[in-house]
């Protein structure tokens, strides 16, 4: 069997002394302050060093407002929300395409990287609320085309081996009023490039209950949380997705900080809050790479080699601090690492 790629969901918290709302006025500054230029690049370094196979670029940024706020402003746009593609860009790809040269030039490899844009229908809550609007859902799924697109073109000195499409609404958000063909169809738009420039197209769900809907799509990767719910994989067909070829991307480290947190507290009887040196129990105690191996393992045992990617559940940005946040992802790298090695013993 191939080995099971390691991903990351993107998100990282802020380093101390710094907030979300810098981060973002610093990233539309862009000019003014190379201080959010060195935290890209030294976050994205990280990754590769706790050992991320393929990482996502550090994502600081609210995932919708990074491009709904390009998406509404007319400058931007041919008409209102239709966004020209060379202003449909994330610059995070050019920071991280500076580590990605030296990196080759150090190593003589080519860095693969995993991008996560926000999906359509996720965007379109955000910006036109419930009613549903077939024609604007499909503009937006074009205007992330475009991003996509101007991805591809970023990528000078990596490979784009995952485009990941935001959707954690799908399965858990009642408010979406669309039809399933007009589902179908936008994130077909939002997936079509990608998929013709040879990159997997991943699908970040909370829940897999619309699965079989993305399996009618050219996405071929579906993402969920099955760490925190493992009950999750009892959903899926391992035949619907065989026939569909599609794969799944396994959430196998909890990142339910707050619930995490809770059972540090109950176990312990402490206010890790305030007791700030039991936290290092999450990664100690709880979610260690043994554990992670374990969920592996099972999982496995359910839908063997349809599992193509495994992460932790979704993106660490509410974590307390950066150093655990790494740590977490350096646990589950060596699960991981652990799994495939296990796996190559036996065949």
């Amino acid at each position: 069997m191939q080995d099971i790629t390691f991903i990351d969901g993107g998100s990282l918290p802020t380093p101390e002394g710094l907030t979300r709302e810098w981060v973002k006025a610093a990233a539309e500054n862009r000019d003014e302050d190379e201080k959010f230029f060195s935290l890209v690049r030294e976050t994205f370094q990280k990754k590769i060093n706790v050992g991320v196979h393929v990482p996502t670029y550090p994502q600081f940024r609210d995932m919708i407002g990074q491009f709904l706020d390009i998406i509404k402003d007319e400058k931007n746009c041919y008409e209102p929300y239709v966004v020209k593609e060379e202003y449909a860009k994330i610059l995070e790809l050019e920071i991280i395409d500076e580590v990605a040269k030296q990196h080759r030039e150090e190593t003589g490899e080519t860095l693969e990287v995993r991008v996560c844009v926000a999906g359509p229908t996720d965007l379109y809550l955000q910006a036109f609320g419930a009613t549903p609007f077939a024609d604007a859902y499909h503009i937006m799924a074009l205007d992330i085309e475009n991003f996509i697109r101007q991805a591809f073109k970023a990528a000078k000195n990596f490979k784009i081996r995952v485009i990941a499409l935001d959707e954690p609404s799908l399965g858990m958000n009642d408010r979406i009023q669309f039809s399933d063909s007009d589902i179908v169809s936008a994130l077909t738009m939002a997936s079509t490039h990608a998929r013709k420039q040879g990159a997997d197209v991943e699908i970040h769900l909370h829940s897999p209950l619309k699965y079989k809907l993305v399996c009618e799509t050219p996405i071929n990767v579906l993402g969920f949380e099955y760490a925190a719910t493992p009950s999750y994989i009892d959903l899926l067909d391992k035949k619907i997705l065989e026939d569909s070829n599609t794969y799944i991307r396994l959430g196998v480290s909890r990142t339910d900080i707050s619930s995490l947190i809770g059972m540090v507290n109950e176990t312990y009887e402490v206010n890790a809050w305030k007791e700030r040196k039991y936290m290092q129990k999450i990664v100690t105690d709880l979610e260690t790479p043994d554990l992670v191996k374990k969920r592996l393992e099972t999982a496995f045992s359910i839908l063997g080699d349809r599992i193509k990617y495994a992460s932790p559940d979704c993106g660490l940005a509410f974590w307390p601090d950066q150093e655990l946040a790494f740590r977490l992802l350096e646990n589950t790298a060596k699960g991981i690492n652990a799994f495939n090695a296990e796996m190559k013993n036996k065949e």
